[in-house]
């Protein structure tokens, strides 16, 4: 196995010294006038020694010769920790004597590891000083992945340079959820083996509450039809039902609800969303209440409308309303339409189909009488509520050819795109689909937002924010089986590698949710068949164990690696896009996180610049991989520095922690922006060019750029086209990030990915012109942007 190497390029350049103390001071060669007699004076000036850095393994090294003086008689002279020499003699460890104008050196050898200091301390009458000389760095195994870290700049995308934990570090679920305590229905009767989970967990580990899709569902079976309106919900029960739940949630007394209130704080960006039924109109009953939602669609009152009117109640009546009330659960932030509308209503309908243009204007109607809702004193009550959708299970934009993009997703943003507050999406790895490995992370989830930012730009004239309202894998081949670790696995490698995209995006995320529920007993398909994403199982479900009591899955691995990581963005990179490297820096604390996209494990050759004279404490160092049966572990390591070699595991994650003696408090700025081209989505034709203008681009003094082409093709087409910008010839990688989607067959149908191109500022200017051209028939270009990252001082990548 490959080892993984650390260059720590940070030079040392200590220097010992000790100032003569008692006797007769020893600052001169001059004697005190004493009357005529001589005093003796053994306590020699002050001498020193230059620390070396860099040193070989097991060499001698010699200090600096320094003559002795300050004394006017013989003196003692010893060492401890290695050899002394006088006037050239030989080397000695023993103890002798010195005088006045005696040449000395000293001779330490250096350590068998590397980055290790010895230090030998020689001592004169009594004054001492120290040589130290410290191995250097491992040399970097062949192939090595470079990483530097620039611990001076702060990186910022947009406005954003900091890690923003409640929006990242989230569990799908609310601090009111039943699924937290044990004992009841929701847990099959059985207790936590931690009676206060939802402590622990919340707190311990620092997560956040993310989404919400039963609370509203159940309340709405609890209402009944409005009397005088067909197929709308009675808002005086209504508001009935929803002051007994905000009083309740306020002022229950029981220990339940003492917790739910204590962990508030962390629910107040909510996501609350519906599911396809019974809010589709198409006269699914509500519950047991014998009415449906209003199937009407006129100008008066577009299909959709009574839906509106629901949420739009749910959310003023259920939640704390603001201001001066003091009664309620923190109020959603965040509205989806609907869960995942196109599945069950267009491609796997029950019931008759219908078409992707009536969801997106049912979620525009939606939305109008949400934000036309007014309370009783006719005050605008849902301004603070940001509404979207369409929540796509599946954004494969690039399937029949972009056929799915035309269709579905550029057709939703052409009909509601300017009436939703946010595009919210779910983005899942499928390994285990049908006998193929289609993974999203890596290429194609850069390429997914890529082309919808880029038409969002072209059409609406801005970015909507994104919410992830749910990222992971989905392991089919594995549904319906009991609990294992295996199956755990493969969801938290995607969910690691995914997240790695996110955080490259603060500025455009605005959400998102990792799909872990906590017990998720709604989705138990059979006695012994529990749902497949959840936090918790019963103690009896692994191998080895016994009893009902409730105990974490390895899930929790997730929050575990993550538990600690916050700050400000620091500058990071890579020399292989397959390597995620993602760094932040808190206080005296670092955050480095590296994600490996690789099956294979990766040596990393790691450079920590900018540190400025600042020592290191202490490194801890946690990975999360799979073991050889494909079972997750999480190690955890300490040390006194950075390790001369560590392997990142294949598609694991690693977090290392660094802590220096005192803030690294970075005033270096690397500020980047994104443009994207004035047209997108570009048949492919065989020699013949595609150009594309990239306007209004800022371009600094120092920095860097690249260019990014969503490419859709045919596997076995060609990746690597001929790309002029501005008239110089640009080198097109033949690497791009995860694997090559095509996977021996087994991997996409096509390839959708985004192509990564190094650019120097130098070749940027202010208007650009970009021209492709592909040696062979097929496909598009779907997006065309590029980053630019400019700084306030030279970048000087991968230097060694």
């Amino acid at each position: 196995m490959p080892r993984t190497h650390f260059s720590l390029l940070t030079a040392l350049s200590l220097t010992a010294f000790l100032v003569a103390c008692g006797g007769g001071g020893g600052s001169s060669n001059s004697t005190p006038d004493t009357g005529g007699e001589t005093v003796t004076d053994t306590t020699p000036n002050a001498f020193n020694f230059t620390a070396l850095a860099d040193a070989a393994l097991n060499t001698a090294y010699e200090s600096e010769a320094f003559t002795l003086a300050g004394i006017n008689a013989e003196t003692s002279i010893s060492i401890s920790g290695g050899e002394y020499a006088v006037n050239g003699g030989n080397f000695s460890t023993s103890a002798g004597k010195v005088n006045n104008g005696d040449s000395i050196v000293v001779r330490v050898t250096s350590s068998s590891e590397h980055n290790t200091a010895s230090s030998a301390t020689l001592t004169i009458g009594d004054v001492n000083a120290s040589f130290s000389v410290t191995t250097g760095a491992a040399a970097p195994a062949s192939g090595a992945v470079k990483v530097d870290v620039n611990l001076d700049l702060v990186h910022s995308v947009g406005s954003v340079d900091s890690f923003d934990r409640r929006k990242f570090i989230t569990i799908h679920a609310s601090n009111a959820e039943n699924d937290w305590f044990g004992g009841d229905a929701n847990s099959l009767g059985a207790p936590n083996e931690d009676p206060e989970l939802i402590t622990h967990f919340l707190e311990t580990y620092d997560v956040y509450l993310g989404r919400d899709t039963g609370t509203m569902s159940w309340q709405l079976k609890q209402l009944p039809e409005d009397p005088n309106r067909s197929g709308f919900i009675d808002v005086a029960t209504a508001t009935a039902n929803g002051g007994g739940s905000r009083w309740n949630y306020t002022n229950g007394t029981s220990s339940n609800a003492t917790l739910i209130r204590q962990h508030a704080h962390r629910a107040t960006d909510m996501v609350v969303a519906a599911q396809q039924h019974p809010y589709w109109p198409d006269g699914t009953e509500i519950g047991t209440q014998g009415w449906s939602f209003s199937q009407t669609d006129s100008q008066a009152e577009p299909f959709g409308t009574a839906v509106g009117h629901y949420m739009a109640n749910f959310l003023y009546e259920y939640f704390n309303r603001g201001g001066t009330d003091t009664f309620g659960q923190p109020k959603p932030v965040f509205l989806e339409v609907m869960n995942e509308p196109l599945y069950e209503l267009v491609d796997f309908p029950i019931g008759t189909a219908t078409t992707p243009q009536k969801v997106f204007e049912f979620h525009n109607a939606v939305a109008n009488e949400v934000r036309a809702y007014r309370d009783p004193w006719n005050q605008a009550s849902h301004s603070n509520v940001k509404i979207g959708g369409y929540t796509v299970a599946f954004p494969d934009f690039e399937k029949n050819n972009f056929e799915r993009w035309e269709t579905r997703d550029k057709l939703f943003i052409d009909l509601a795109g300017a009436n939703m507050d946010f595009i919210s999406m779910h983005l899942y790895d499928f390994p285990t689909f049908n006998g193929t490995n289609q993974l999203r992370r890596g290429s194609n989830v850069e390429a997914t937002f890529d082309m919808i930012e880029q038409y969002m730009m072209l059409q609406l004239g801005e970015r909507k924010p994104f919410v992830i309202s749910e990222l992971g894998a989905s392991t089919h081949q594995h549904f319906n089986e009991p609990w294992t670790p295996y199956r755990d696995g493969l969801k938290l490698t995607a969910l690691n590698g995914i997240l790695m995209s996110l955080l490259e995006r603060p500025d455009q995320i605005a959400k998102a949710i990792p799909f872990i529920p906590v017990k998720a007993e709604w989705g138990r398909k059979s006695a012994t068949i529990p749902y497949n994403d959840r936090l918790m199982r019963q103690k009896k479900e692994a191998s080895g164990e016994t009893g009902d009591a409730w105990v974490y899955t390895d899930m929790v691995k997730f929050y575990q690696l993550w538990s600690d990581v916050k700050g400000k963005r620091l500058d990071s990179w890579t020399s292989d896009l397959d390597v995620q490297a993602d760094a932040y820096t808190d206080g005296n604390l670092v955050f480095l996180v590296l994600n490996n996209l690789e099956a294979d494990a990766t040596d990393i050759d790691l450079a920590l610049l900018g540190a400025n004279g600042k020592t290191i404490n202490y490194v801890s160092i946690k990975e999360l991989y799979l073991d050889a049966n494909g079972n997750p572990q999480l190690s955890q390591q300490a040390f006194n520095t950075i390790p001369d070699t560590l392997v990142l595991q294949g598609q694991a994650t690693m977090v290392i922690a660094i802590t220096y003696a005192e803030a690294l408090a970075p005033s270096g700025t690397l500020a980047e922006t994104k443009y994207y081209a004035t047209h997108y989505k570009q048949a492919i034709n065989a020699n013949s060019a595609i150009t594309f203008s990239i306007n209004d681009v800022v371009v600094g003094a120092e920095g860097e750029a690249v260019l990014r082409l969503g490419v859709g093709r045919a596997h076995g087409k060609s990746f690597t086209p001929t790309a002029m910008l501005n008239g110089h010839m640009l080198t097109v990688p033949t690497d791009y990030r995860g694997y090559d989607q095509y996977d021996a067959g087994k991997g996409r149908p096509t390839f959708y990915g985004v192509l990564e191109i190094p650019v120097s500022l130098a070749q940027l200017e202010s208007t650009n012109s970009l021209e492709l051209t592909f040696p062979d028939d097929g496909g598009y270009v779907a997006s065309v942007s590029v980053q630019v990252f400019n700084a306030n001082r030279a970048l000087n990548r991968g230097a060694r």
